[in-house]
């Protein structure tokens, strides 16, 4: 079992006040939040998914369920490893996130990234073609998952002139017919040679494109929001390619858990809001 590295972080055996993150104590995000809660005047502390456990209860009678202690949240989850690593391990990690699950669902405190009914942000696929079904997109991308580096499919209307293929083990991505480094499993799915991407975090109602090109007719912040909403997340980023002539814009990827350069691209906007939200 870990325990939190934060600076000042209470442990689970005393009670917590003010703004929990749930998150590895080294994450930068994390430690970027708690900071400026800090700074901003409120209470604020990072427990890893362990502590973050041990730290809360849930107390069921009858209909009602109350859980103590009723603090706002932030999680930034981990991914469950894509390989067993012990069935200890994976047992006692698996407990620690269904309470938080319980705990995050039902707590009357505000929760960034809410759990949902099929869990702390399910609706995100490793699959971006089901991803975009699931976000009321129209899902007719080319994608491929294979055990091996799979060659080239025929592509649909617009996406794009080079395959680029996936190590899920790695999560390196190389054009074919380079083979990323790993053993695989693979996915793959059509692109451009040198992709316009455009990166646009959004916290609710509110999105902020990372970059200062102008693509206003692109809608980018607006068809964000709701993808974001229609996935049941609250903090997350979407990453847009762009056609060369930017008349056009296909999603790449959701990132539920946006890393510390996507969000610090933004934070003038950003962490003024996140505070609102935690805080109101």
């Amino acid at each position: 079992m870990s325990s939190s590295e934060s600076p000042g972080a209470p442990g689970p055996a005393q009670p917590l006040d003010g703004l929990v993150v749930v998150a590895d104590p080294k994450d930068p995000v994390a430690v970027e939040v708690r900071d400026f809660a800090l700074e901003s005047g409120h209470k604020a502390t990072v427990l890893d998914v362990f502590d973050a456990a041990q730290a809360f209860t849930v107390t069921v009678d009858g209909p009602t369920a109350v859980v103590e202690p009723a603090v706002p949240l932030m999680l930034r989850l981990p991914a469950p490893p894509l390989r067993r690593v012990s069935f200890d391990a994976e047992f006692q990690l698996t407990e620690c996130l269904a309470h938080l699950w319980a705990v995050a669902a039902l707590t009357p405190a505000p929760v960034i990234n809410r759990p949902a009914p099929g869990g702390p942000g399910t609706r995100v696929s490793p699959s971006a073609v089901l991803t975009d079904i699931r976000a009321g997109l129209p899902g007719d991308a080319v994608e491929v998952f294979s055990a091996l580096p799979p060659a080239p499919a025929p592509p649909a209307r617009g996406e794009g002139t080079q395959w680029w293929v996936q190590d899920y083990s790695t999560w390196t991505t190389r054009p074919w017919p380079e083979p990323p480094a790993g053993p695989g499993p693979y996915r793959a799915r059509w692109s451009d040679p040198d992709p316009l991407l455009e990166n646009v975090v959004v916290l609710g109602d509110r999105a902020w494109p990372c970059s200062a090109v102008e693509l206003d007719e692109l809608r980018l912040a607006e068809r964000s929001t709701d993808m974001v909403a229609r996935l049941g997340l609250d903090l997350a980023s979407v990453v847009w390619r762009i056609s060369p002539d930017l008349t056009e814009a296909r999603p790449v990827v959701v990132e539920p858990f946006p890393d510390i350069e996507q969000l610090r691209a933004v934070w003038l906007g950003l962490g003024p809001r996140l505070l609102e939200v935690l805080f109101p």
